[in-house]
Order: C-alpha cells, then structure tokens, then sequence
C-alpha cells in the first residue's frame, strides 16, 4: 500500500514538474469586435471614425427646459395632469404669475461655462418636448414658439454659447405632440386613452397629418438655420403612447423616402427632395441631406447611429462593442426641473456622477447627465456645485478618460474594469475591490510594461511582470474609495503584436 502511495505521489510530482516546463499558452490583448454599420429603412449606420467625437468626449450635459419648469412637477406634467393645451398655454405669459415661464434668468453662456467647468465636451438641449412648446423660431402656421412669447429663439443662443465654449452641439427634438388629438387617433376611428378627454373623431386624422407636417418643417428649421449639428436625440416615436418607436415608423416616415401612398401626406410646400431621384424625402433622409455628419439616436423608428441606456440604474456587464452606446440620466427626479433639483438629499452627489462616469468609461460608453433649470432659466446652486466638483476631479484624472476606450479586456460589476489609450492601460478600482495588490491581465508576447503610477497624483507604485506577461501591482493608496485610477504604461502601443 506504502509503494502504492508512493508511486502515486512520484508521478504526480512528475506530472507537474512537466505541465512547469511547458510553454505557457496566453492570448494577449485581442482587440475588440469592431461594430459593423447596419442599414435600415433606406439609410446607413454612420461609419465608425465619425463617432469618435463621442467615444472621446466621454460626457455632455442633456438640458431639459420648458414651460414645464413652471410647475416645477417635471417635464410629464401637462400630460399627467391632464391640463388643456389651452390652460398650458397661458403659462408662457406674464398674466400667469407665479407660474410664467419667465426666462428672464436664462444665460445660455452661463450654461455652457458651467458644462466646460464640469469637464464635459459636448452639450444637448431639449428644442421641443412632448407639450409642443418650442424654443425656437418656426414659420410652421400652428408652431407655439419662444419667438412668440418671449421674441427669443432661445435654442440660436444655446447653440451660439456652445460654440464659444468649443463644446460639440445636440439637439433633442420630440415626434410627438400633445396639442394635437390626432396624436391619440390617426387614423380618426380608435382614439387610444388619454387624460385630455380626446375621443373618437374622423377630423382627428387629418390633425395628425398636421402634427406631422409641423415635425417635417421644424425638423428642417433645425437642420439648416444653426450651422453645423453633431448630435440629434431623437424622443417619442411611438403613437397614442402605445407600442415602440419602430411601430410608430410608418407614420412619420421615418426612413430616407416619403411613401406617395401614406394616408397623411406631408404638404409638398413643407417637403424637401432627394436632389438625385427628385422623391420627397422621410425624416431621416431629410437629416443626411442637411446634417451628413451628425449623429442620431433610434427613437424616430429608424435603427440609429447609436443606442441609449436611459435612467439611474447601475451600468453592468461587458464592454459594449455592437454598437456604439450613451448614457443617459437626471441629476435628479424629473428630467424637467423639479425641487429636488436643489435638495442635496435628492440630488446626484460628485461621487455618484464619479461612479457613473467610470461605469460608463470602463464600457465604452459615454454619460449625458441632465440638469432641469428653472422658471427662470437657472441651474440650481446645489447641481452647479456637483457639477463643479466633478469637473476638479476630471481635472486630475482625465488622461484616463478622454479619448480613451474601453478595455481591452471585460469589466467586473462593481470591482474593476479598464481603458486605455496608447501604450497606457488604466485600471479602474471600484467600491467593492478590497485588495491591497491588483493582478492584470498578460499583455501580449513581446510587450513590457515599464512604468506604473497613480493617475491622481502621478506617483510610482511597485509593479513586477511574471514569466506570462502578467504584472502584480502593489503599494497603491485608495485616497478615493469610490474610483481609484491606477495606470501601467508599456512599451508599445496597448494592441500591437
């Protein structure tokens, strides 16, 4: 039995002395899939090089404002309350009182310093929401426009205020429209439920053709009276508050071509033409036409150049390398100005935006954090001071951000994750990494890593690189518990072979 053993225990020795002498097999660095552009409904993905800009941008301010502000409920409340288009309309007039729309605050220069103070590269301004208030100038014959109430085309100051501060310009435009029943009956014989005592009525299909034919002039307005466009966030393609934007796409047409036969045509005196085939053009072929460049969501029906990740909810799982993603989020409740946009109880703390951000990063992704001002036109105090606390720690650790991507290998949910840029990877410490020492992953045959160091406060940490080209980090503080950023810098670029 004692021979037995010991032959077993010698050949086990064996065994493993061996497995020590065999080359180890190590994949490296293997880039990530590239996403591929996809075509729908008559119009392409744009390619990838044109979406750099909001890879390396990695965060925007998303601005909800309108008369909505007013009643301080959020940018919902004229359809959860059921008020009239008539009742709304008399908020963006000084006969309301405490409840105008005043705007007499609003500074578009003040919000694009506080966005660049922030650290964020790029800007998104709602031009119109769900409550059909425009902020903007239209010459449709039915538009409610800021330039009536106020003689203000608030969205050309926005837009002139974003160039100043050398920030990339977007536009939020909604489908819908809740000043026209026909939003909730276009075809005139099944008026879906609302809370505007909308019923059935046969006239209500032709009040949505006109809806319609109001987002096709405005939409060209928006195209060609601001200069050049980079981000176009599209919102409330579905119809009746049913279904998807993609069961919305017939109606709106949302593709390169207008369909001859659509029971709601748009007026040829609002169509724009394909300059190549003479055909009217859809929504979307409206856009390329005017705005080749520019970057849409998927809320039209239309598939998108992008996709959106929207609310609070905590970003997990790989990097996103299908397509290209954003995040979207609110400081606080309601994406349109409520109190709790100045309760620090309620609101986004720095730290929670810091966590965020690298959720994103770490992904691929990039944040577009809303902020509602007021009445008056103001960000409250409490958001501007996170939004400035937040822009001092990019300050220190942007390098590790910006023009980053990320990887090159997949996140852990709440403990780490990656980017990199160069010969640089950085390493993203989270709430939840309780080790003293960080093991990374083997880079490729042939790659060194020569220096590790702080991305805080650029000091060396000990780092040793084994035999398969992995490399323990240690003796690293964790100053910030929510983010640290470690960085390891090799001598070739992160993919080279």
């Amino acid at each position: 039995m004692c021979r037995y053993f010991a032959l077993i225990i010698g050949l086990t020795l064996w065994i493993g002395s061996a497995l020590a002498q065999m080359p180890t097999v190590n994949v490296g660095v293997k880039p990530m899939t590239p996403r591929v552009p996809r075509s729908d409904l008559g119009i392409t993905q744009q390619e990838n090089s044109k979406l750099d800009w909001l890879l390396d941008a990695k965060f925007g301010m998303f601005i909800h404002w309108g008369i909505y502000a007013s009643l301080a409920k959020g940018e919902w409340v004229m359809e959860n309350e059921g008020i009239s288009p008539e009742e709304y309309r008399k908020m963006a007039y000084p006969e309301s009182g405490d409840l105008y729309f005043a705007a007499d605050k609003f500074n578009a220069d003040e919000w694009a310093t506080l966005a660049k103070e922030a650290g964020m590269k790029y800007m998104n301004m709602v031009t119109m929401h769900h409550d059909g208030y425009s902020l903007f100038e239209s010459k449709y014959m039915n538009a409610f426009t800021s330039k009536q109430t106020h003689n203000r085309d608030f969205v050309k100051e926005y837009v002139t205020a974003c160039r100043k501060q050398g920030l990339k310009v977007g536009l939020y435009k909604t489908l819908i429209n809740w000043r026209f029943p026909g939003y909730y009956d276009v075809n005139g014989t099944g008026c879906k439920p609302n809370k505007f005592g909308y019923t059935t009525d046969i006239s209500h299909k032709e009040n949505a053709r006109l809806m319609k034919e109001e987002l096709y002039c405005q939409t060209k307005e928006l195209m060609t009276k601001y200069g050049k466009i980079d981000q176009i966030y599209w919102d409330g393609g579905w119809l009746g508050q049913q279904g998807s934007d993609a069961d919305g796409a017939y109606f709106w047409e949302s593709g390169k071509f207008q369909d001859p036969t659509s029971p709601w045509p748009v007026n040829p005196y609002f169509q724009d033409l394909d300059e190549k085939t003479g055909k009217p053009l859809g929504l979307m072929g409206m856009v390329r036409k005017y705005q080749p460049d520019v970057l849409v969501n998927s809320r039209t029906g239309w598939y998108g150049d992008y996709k959106c990740e929207e609310g609070s909810q905590t970003i997990t799982g790989p990097v996103r390398t299908e397509e290209v993603c954003e995040k979207n989020m609110t400081m606080a409740w309601g994406w349109g100005y409520t109190p709790a946009h100045g309760d620090t109880t309620k609101l986004i703390s720095c730290s929670g935006v810091k966590r965020m951000l690298a959720d994103c990063v770490i992904r691929n992704m990039s944040l577009l954090l809303n902020v509602g001002p007021d009445r008056h036109g103001q960000i409250t105090p409490e958001a501007q001071n996170v939004l400035r606390q937040t822009g001092k720690w990019l300050g220190k650790v942007g390098e590790a951000v910006y023009g980053t991507r990320g990887g090159p290998w997949n996140p852990k949910d709440g403990v780490y994750g990656y980017t990199y840029k160069g010969n640089t990877i950085y390493i993203y410490l989270l709430q939840d990494f309780k080790d003293s020492a960080f093991l990374l992953p083997a880079v490729n045959k042939g790659q060194k890593v020569i220096r590790a160091y702080s991305v805080t406060n650029g000091k060396n940490i000990d780092f040793k690189q084994n035999a398969k080209r992995e490399t323990l980090l240690k003796g690293f503080g964790r100053e910030d518990k929510v983010v640290t950023i470690l960085a390891v810098v090799l001598d070739k670029t992160v993919l080279s072979k």
